[in-house]
């Protein structure tokens, strides 16, 4: 079995679990993990700022890492929206997607992570060159 296919059955198992969740739950893990909205861009602003430190820092290494980091950024980022589709589905509020999308973004903040890395290391390079 192919690594798409994994991802795809995990995600559905994860959207099951907050399927399943009651609403209670949710806003008990709300609560525990004090999720907010403005909360959500932070995995993304992290992502950009490690990324282009670790550039600027010309750690070759990452680029090794640059392709399973982007399959599990993809994977984390299928398994939060499933689960935020699944809340909506069952109780149509969007205060409880909140743990979900959390779950996305830290998957957006993996795939930002790696782009301003290849992004900005090539530009270092080139001007290197120059």
């Amino acid at each position: 079995m192919n690594l798409s296919k994994r991802i795809v059955i995990l995600a559905g198992a994860v959207g099951l679990f907050f399927y399943t969740a009651t609403q209670d739950q949710l806003v008990a893990s709300i609560a525990d993990y004090q999720l907010g909205w403005y909360k959500l861009g932070v995995p993304i602003a992290w992502g950009l700022v490690l990324g282009g430190i670790f550039a600027l820092l010309k750690l070759r290494k990452l680029e090794s890492w640059l392709g399973p980091v982007t399959l599990v950024a993809q994977g984390v980022t299928t398994m939060g929206l499933t689960g935020s589709a699944a809340i909506f589905a069952k109780h149509q509020l969007l205060v409880l997607m909140l743990p979900s999308l959390q779950i996305a973004t830290i998957g957006i903040g993996l795939y930002i992570f790696c782009v301003s890395f290849t992004r900005l290391l090539g530009d270092v390079e080139a001007r290197q060159k120059d």
